[in-house]
């Protein structure tokens, strides 16, 4: 990791990438986010750039949560939550048993 800390081509990728995701993440940008972690895959493997993104995408979401706190839609909630556990089993279990190459491919 260290190494990577000192390739500019590493900051190419990953300020474009934390830029579009939190433009993403605050309405602004669309569904521009998705392009985060294969943009930064273009200067190391796939799964260490989902890692590096993960802690500023959760970081996102508390300052979400806690901004709208008690303003929600029970009925839109309910009706999400199968899909959201669906796609995080489906994205554990890629994660889980696939290899870096398939990831890259993905």
């Amino acid at each position: 990791m260290s190494g990577l800390l000192l390739d500019p081509w590493f900051y190419a990728a990953a300020i474009p990438a934390v830029f579009l995701v939190g433009l993403s993440k605050g309405g602004f940008g669309g569904a521009v986010g998705f392009v985060g972690v294969p943009l930064m895959a273009l200067t190391m493997p796939p799964v260490q750039a989902a890692a590096i993104l993960l802690p500023i995408l959760c970081l996102m979401d508390i300052v979400s949560v806690w901004t709208w706190w008690g303003v929600y839609n029970r009925k839109m909630l309910v009706d999400m939550m199968p899909g959201a556990v669906i796609g995080i089993g489906l994205g554990w279990l890629t994660a889980a048993l696939v290899t870096e190459e398939a990831v890259r491919l993905i």
